[in-house]
């Protein structure tokens, strides 16, 4: 079950589209949202040339980043208080270098942590998210930048692989499946695929969420020299409108198996898109 919902907020217009994405999803699981505005505060660690004291410049930087947070979070009180959802509003005021671990913190008390996608956009932060996606044991729901929420999340493509990190996506995606009118398992066909083992791709995991209650349509798909592309085509021609698969890798991003399948959806996808590691 969702029933704890937390959206990363910055202050920037991106909050908008964000919120866009967690309210409906709050709305149709029932489920408390609770708006995280992050504000960075000053790191000062020198003077430069000595003319102007360290004091002074961090106390102007900090009374800056004081007024845009004190602003910004008047702004969201205000978005929030409209709101006809449970919710509440807390921030985070910290250094850049502890901001992933404070919003990890926070996530880990929540079921899903709702965020901009970490790459291909003008606002792209992708060792905060990494930070948080790694850290905070929770699944993330990376939604496209200045694409609003049109509809209720129910078309839904999952890349399927069968390991570890997308079984714990397909673990945590399941409350979104469960409302989803169609849900397509699909598999891009790699060489040494279980074919010539005479096993059915993908047919255990769905009955798995047959048992769940989740109606699954399975898709293999094969004439690609590039996972990633495939699967972005398979989101395009079904009309989806949510996607879920499994990231995983040593430290970033860009180090994930399915030759940098996760980094080009996290790139390019323009539907949210639930990871977990």
């Amino acid at each position: 079950m969702i029933k704890d919902i937390l959206v990363y907020l910055d202050g920037s217009k991106e909050d908008e589209v964000r919120l866009s994405y967690a309210v409906p999803i709050a709305e149709q699981h029932e489920a408390v949202l609770t708006g995280l505005l992050c504000v960075e505060i000053p790191d000062v660690i020198s003077a430069g040339d000595g003319v102007f004291s360290v004091g002074k410049v961090a106390a102007e930087l900090q009374a800056q980043a004081d007024e845009y947070g004190d602003k910004a979070e008047a702004a969201l009180k205000e978005t929030f208080s409209k709101l006809d959802v449970r919710c509440e509003l807390r921030r985070i005021d910290t250094v850049g270098a502890q901001m992933g671990a404070a919003i990890a913190d926070e996530a880990r008390v929540a079921d899903v942590f709702v965020a901009t996608r970490p790459y291909g956009h003008f606002s792209e932060q992708p060792e905060l998210m990494e930070k948080i996606l790694f850290s905070s044991g929770r699944a993330c729901l990376f939604v496209p930048p200045a694409i609003p929420a049109k509809e209720p999340l129910s078309d839904i493509v999952v890349g399927w692989r069968n390991s570890r990190e997308t079984a714990r996506a397909v673990a945590d995606a399941i409350p979104f499946l469960q409302k989803a009118k169609k849900v397509t398992l699909a598999m891009v066909h790699e060489a040494d695929s279980n074919e010539e083992l005479r096993i059915e791709p993908g047919a255990d995991m769905a009955r798995h969420l047959d048992r769940h209650g989740v109606n699954v349509e399975l898709r293999n798909i094969s004439g690609w020299d590039n996972a990633g592309e495939a699967l972005l085509n398979e989101i395009e021609r079904t009309d989806a409108n949510m996607f879920v698969i499994g990231g995983y890798g040593h430290s970033r991003f860009r180090e994930w198996v399915l030759g940098g399948v996760t980094r080009d959806v996290l790139t390019k996808a323009e539907v949210p898109v639930l990871i977990a590691h």
